[in-house]
C-alpha cells in the first residue's frame, strides 16, 4: 500500500486526481487543506509542513493548491512561499517522500506561433505574476531535486472541467452560461476569442498527472495537455452547444478580458514526454 497526501483537493483538477487514485486499492489517501477538519492546512499562512509530514508519514505527496491570483503577495505566499515551505520539509524528513508539484502554461509566457507545440525544454519567459510565481515554483522544484529531494513537476496546460475558478476563461464561461439559463443575462459578454490554446479534460489530466507522479523523473517537468490547438472562440461555441445555447450573443471585446498585459495569441503543447510515461503504466 503506497499513502498519498493531497493538498488542493477541493479543485476540479484535485477532484478528478482523488477519483482516479481511489479507484485503485493500492492507495491510502489523505487530505490537507483550510476545509480539512482533520488536517488544517492554509497555504496563506505559513504553513507547518514538518509537523504535517510527521503526522501523515506519506510515500507520495501531490501538491495541487494553487492560487490563480495575479495579486503579487498572494502568489507568492501560495504558490513560491508554501512549496519552499513543503520542499524544506521534506527534505528533513526521513524517508524523504516523493512529490509532484503541478505547474502551469503560464510559465512560457510570450511564445511566437512558430515555436508550437512547445517542449518542456522551452526557456521560460513569464508575462504573469501567476505565470511568475509557477516558474519560481519550477525553480524550486529544480533547486531542491539537486539536494536530493524526488520531485517532479506537472505542468498544466488549460483545464477544462466544471467547477474552475472565474479567473480561468472556462470557469468565466460557465458561470456566464449559468447566468443566461437563471434569466439574469441575455448575451455573454467576453474578451477577444482568437488566441489559441491547449484545453485537457479533467479525467485525461488525472491519468497523466499520475503517470508523471509514479514514473516521472525527478527535477523535470512533464506536460499535462491534450497536445490539440483550439482557439477560445471554438471552445465557446462547443459550450453553448452543449448547454443548448447556440442561439445566445456573444459581445467580444477586448476591453472585456481579464487579462492584464500581453495576450500569448498561440500555445499548446508537445506531450511525448508524457505519453511516453502513460505506455510505462500499460
Amino acid at each position: 500500500m503506497k499513502k498519498v497526501l493531497m493538498t488542493g483537493a477541493e479543485g476540479a483538477l484535485g477532484q478528478a486526481v482523488l477519483a482516479a487514485l481511489r479507484r485503485d486499492s493500492q492507495y491510502v489517501i489523505e487530505t490537507a487543506g483550510r476545509r480539512s477538519e482533520k488536517l488544517h492546512l492554509d497555504m496563506k499562512e505559513a504553513p507547518d509542513f514538518r509537523c504535517l509530514l510527521d503526522q501523515t508519514r506519506p510515500d507520495l505527496i501531490l501538491h495541487l493548491a494553487a492560487t490563480f491570483s495575479n495579486e503579487f503577495d498572494e502568489a507568492y505566499a501560495v504558490n513560491v512561499e508554501a512549496t519552499r515551505r513543503l520542499l524544506e520539509a521534506a527534505q528533513d524528513s526521513s524517508p524523504r517522500p516523493r512529490i509532484l508539484l503541478v505547474g502551469s502554461a503560464a510559465e512560457y509566457g510570450a511564445v511566437r506561433p512558430e515555436e508550437n507545440p512547445i517542449r518542456e525544454d522551452h526557456a521560460l519567459n513569464p508575462v504573469s505574476i501567476y505565470g511568475l510565481s509557477k516558474t519560481w515554483q519550477t525553480q524550486l522544484a529544480g533547486l531542491y531535486a539537486k539536494r536530493g529531494v524526488d520531485v517532479v513537476v506537472a505542468r498544466l496546460f488549460n483545464l477544462d472541467a466544471p467547477g474552475l475558478s472565474e479567473r480561468l476563461f472556462v470557469g468565466r464561461v460557465q458561470k456566464q452560461i449559468q447566468e443566461v439559463l437563471g434569466g439574469l443575462r441575455t448575451e455573454l459578454e467576453l474578451g477577444a476569442l482568437t488566441a489559441v490554446r491547449d484545453y485537457v479534460s479533467a479525467a485525461d489530466a488525472a491519468k497523466q498527472l499520475i503517470a508523471v507522479a509514479i514514473h516521472g523523473q525527478a527535477g523535470r517537468a512533464y506536460h499535462i495537455a491534450s497536445g490539440t490547438p483550439v482557439t477560445m472562440r471554438e471552445l465557446l461555441q462547443s459550450m453553448l452547444a452543449a448547454s443548448g445555447l447556440d442561439h445566445i450573443g456573444v459581445r467580444e471585446s477586448s476591453e472585456l478580458s481579464n487579462r492584464i498585459g500581453y495576450d500569448v495569441p498561440v500555445i499548446y503543447a508537445d506531450t511525448t514526454r508524457t505519453q511516453e510515461l502513460i505506455q510505462q503504466r500499460t
